[in-house]
């Protein structure tokens, strides 16, 4: 599915990916190693995304749904390989429950990259979706800043794009949350959707968050609203890469809520889906009182961190 080897012809590219696996900052590192034989780099790097946010447990129409989260920011440059050691070290985040946790790239033995001085190349996270709490809805998880000179000092002179993330989208309250638009800043990337608030007495269960697509690019359908009282809402989707080979993903849609006069017993509120990579997770959806609340963690899950290294 990422066969990265068609991006420069006749198989004279030198090609590594890197999937996040670190959990705190610094946590985890992996190496890259010079090629030999080429002259030039790209770099590519994506931050990853933010979790989704927790639905409310209540009564009707006061139960929202959780925030999605944000996107990362991506960082590009171009530079001469003489100008670079010959390894170099990637912190890259993982999945895990930790807000606006950075990414990035350093020259010299792996260390804490605070202060900037040995960092070549960085991507902030995105933010996590907020929690609802009652009829107040969970809060967009907020974009990733795009990089600056002061945390990337080393390889700033050499950048050809920085771009902050996309923000996620909020949950409803009563009933569905808005869509979020595919972005058309160069992002390549997407922020996760809200869940679904709970709506009525009696009324059906409201859909997640999902995506407004256009052109070339696939719906990525939210669960189908909930529609018989004793039957469970529907998690949201995971993201995925939409079109073969072209280094873009979806984040996760939200979460449905509950029916109006739920049949709780055995009932559980939804999850988000998570994101792909780079990408937020979505928010999980409202639930009426008596169904068991998803409890901190049980969200969807931002994508990891990644990076493209491509040598010629």
């Amino acid at each position: 599915m990422r066969d990265y080897l068609h991006i420069l012809e006749n198989g004279n590219s030198d090609v590594q990916v890197f999937i996040g696996n670190s959990q705190s900052a610094g946590a985890s590192w992996q190496v890259w190693d010079k090629p030999r034989g080429k002259s030039m780099v790209n770099i590519q790097l994506t931050g990853k995304g933010g979790n989704g946010g927790l639905g409310a447990v209540g009564a009707n129409s006061t139960a929202a749904g959780g925030g999605g989260g944000g996107s990362g920011a991506q960082t590009s440059l171009t530079m001469p390989l003489a100008l670079l050691p010959d390894q170099l070290f990637l912190s890259l985040a993982g999945q895990s429950q930790t807000t606006t946790l950075v990414s990035y790239i350093c020259v010299g033995a792996p260390v804490v990259a605070t202060p900037w001085n040995n960092v070549l190349v960085v991507a902030q996270g995105g933010g996590n979706g907020g929690n609802a709490a009652g009829a107040t809805i969970g809060a967009l998880g907020a974009a990733a800043g795009a990089a600056t000179a002061a945390t990337m000092p080393l390889g700033w002179k050499f950048t050809d794009v920085v771009l902050a993330g996309l923000g996620g989208t909020a949950g409803g309250v009563s009933t569905a949350p808005g869509a979020l638009a595919i972005p058309v800043t160069g992002q390549t990337v997407m922020g996760g959707c809200g869940g679904g608030g709970l709506p009525a007495a009696a009324a059906t269960g409201t859909t997640g968050g999902s995506f407004t697509v256009a052109g070339v690019f696939p719906a990525q359908n939210a669960p189908a609203a909930t529609a018989v009282a004793t039957t469970p809402p529907g998690n949201g989707n995971n993201g995925f890469q939409p079109i073969e080979k072209l280094f873009y993903f979806y984040g996760g849609t939200g979460g449905g809520s509950t029916h109006g006069s739920a049949t709780t017993t055995g009932l559980t509120g939804s999850i988000g889906g998570n994101g792909g990579y780079g990408c937020g997770g979505g928010g999980n959806g409202g639930s009426l009182t008596g169904t068991t609340a998803r409890v901190a963690g049980d969200v969807g899950m931002g994508g990891s961190a990644y990076c493209i290294i491509t040598c010629w």
